[in-house]
């Protein structure tokens, strides 16, 4: 398939749905569950995720494939393949993961999110990206788990849903995975 036209990274969410994800989803649905059960949910997604990559022949984990438009997701990452959403999904988990160790430490940090800077970079074309991918999800939980993480103290903006503590973190780095475990079902169904 060649490569459509999709929006520049970074364009962000249609309006109404910016909206709902930074005044309802952002302030509310983020403070539902405590760090552990974020934290299982994320090593569940996870495990689910690499499940559905396995299943994929190796011939095809660099396969592009365009979703329909998915809530959550910009329309600049709807054209990937399955390594390219392993690999998104760990630049982005390891820059929340040192986001929430900040603020769990009482720590703030002048890193500014810019959601163009957390697509794919082709690190695994011809490759497997599945063996990195489960190691980060195992050495995220481990590392996560140990921290005292609550719903309050010092705050990080995420650019879509406003500022953050280090809980509201934790339910983004599982609410994310959940987002991409969808796409990847959807570049499945693609291949076949």
């Amino acid at each position: 398939m060649t490569q459509p036209h999709l929006e520049k990274p970074g364009a962000g969410l249609p309006f109404f749905e910016a909206l709902m994800v930074r005044w309802y989803v952002g302030p509310f649905q983020s403070r539902k569950n405590d760090a552990q059960k974020n934290l299982r949910l994320f090593s569940m997604a996870g495990a689910r995720i690499l499940k559905e990559a396995a299943s994929v022949p190796e011939d095809k984990r660099d396969q592009k494939v365009l979703v329909p438009r998915m809530k959550g997701v910009e329309d600049s990452s709807r054209f990937w393949c399955v390594n390219e959403v392993l690999e998104h999904l760990m630049i982005t988990g390891e820059g929340m993961r040192s986001v929430i160790k900040a603020l769990a430490e009482g720590q703030s940090t002048d890193y500014v999110v810019r959601i163009e800077n957390f697509k794919p970079k082709g690190k695994y074309q011809g490759g497997d990206a599945k063996p990195d991918f489960k190691k980060f999800v195992e050495e995220t939980v481990a590392q996560l788990e140990k921290l005292t993480i609550e719903d309050k103290g010092i705050t990080h903006l995420h650019p879509w849903l406003g500022r953050f503590n280090a809980l509201q973190w934790t339910w983004l780095l599982a609410g994310h995975s959940g987002l991409h475990l969808a796409q990847l079902q959807a570049i499945k169904k693609g291949l076949t």
